[in-house]
């Protein structure tokens, strides 16, 4: 159970996105000669100090998770796990990454491991979740970062990397937001800054409705312009439909339970990009 709960600390269901990130940054810049050694290390990589931040913003957010009905169970507020021993866990984890990465992908994509841990554990979550409602698009930085992480493995950054890290920060806002209206009274209870918290209910719903699809389109636009072909174009609508109903949904009938759907469809979205991108790469 103990160790259940460390694990718990790295928010697994949250980071193994960000890892997907890196590895596809790094086979859509490297394809066709893959190096398998460098996805192995990125997944490493990945895992240590994605997980190191996420369990640095568990320590930190600590007494604002004990407040809401959704988080009051993580392992610090509920006493399972001390907060010393959290933000011993997460020094070690980030700095192992950190060191990792650096012996093994270069100083470049180091460079980008620790933007990305430093823009969602201080910059997202230290100085600006309860500041700012803008937190989430300074600190969804920390995805473009995952991505370019992979990316400066293989060759210089150049507008297409910043056009393939721009879908996960897109897609941040939209995710984040969609949890944040079905949890309305949880966040309104806390400190924590979020946009459609600043707005009326129904200005909200429009708001991240439309921001979901916008997001969806954009991949879709990414899709088109780089990978072009027909088989995974049709997977890939399927999957943006599927997550656009709810939008659509939203709009029509405005109610909460419907961004819980939007929230869950919106993650299997960018999966498809990244995974059917890797596979194009590769192939082509």
């Amino acid at each position: 159970m103990v160790i259940k709960d460390y694990v718990l600390l790295m928010k697994p269901r949250v980071i193994w996105l960000l890892i997907l990130a890196a590895i596809a940054g790094y086979i859509f810049a490297a394809a066709p000669s893959i190096n398998i050694a460098y996805i192995g290390e990125l997944a490493l990589v990945g895992l240590l100090s994605t997980g190191g931040s996420a369990v640095f913003n568990m320590y930190y957010e600590r007494n604002i998770d004990a407040q809401m009905s959704r988080t009051r169970n993580r392992p610090i507020p509920a006493g399972r796990v001390s907060p010393e021993n959290a933000l011993i866990e997460s020094l070690i984890l980030s700095i192992i990454g950190f060191a990792l990465s650096y012996v093994w992908l270069g100083l470049l994509p180091t460079i980008f491991v620790v933007l990305g841990w430093f823009f969602y554990a201080i910059v997202y979550t230290v100085l600006l979740k309860c500041r700012s409602w803008s937190n989430i698009l300074i600190g969804g930085i920390a995805g473009n970062a995952a991505l370019l992480t992979g990316w400066t493995i293989a060759r210089p950054l150049d507008l297409e990397a910043v056009l393939l890290s721009m879908a996960i920060y897109l897609w941040i806002p939209a995710h984040i937001w969609s949890l944040v209206i079905r949890s309305r009274d949880d966040y309104a209870r806390t400190c924590i800054k979020m946009l459609p918290l600043e707005m009326s209910e129904d200005e909200a719903m429009m708001m991240v409705a439309i921001l979901n699809v916008v997001s969806n389109a954009y991949m879709l636009f990414l899709y088109i312009l780089i990978l072009r072909n027909l088989i995974g174009l049709v997977i890939l609508l399927a999957t943006v439909a599927w997550s656009s109903y709810y939008s659509v949904k939203a709009i029509i009938k405005p109610n909460r339970e419907v961004f819980w759907q939007m929230f869950k469809s919106s993650s299997p979205v960018l999966t498809v990009f990244l995974l059917i991108g890797m596979v194009l790469s590769i192939i082509k």
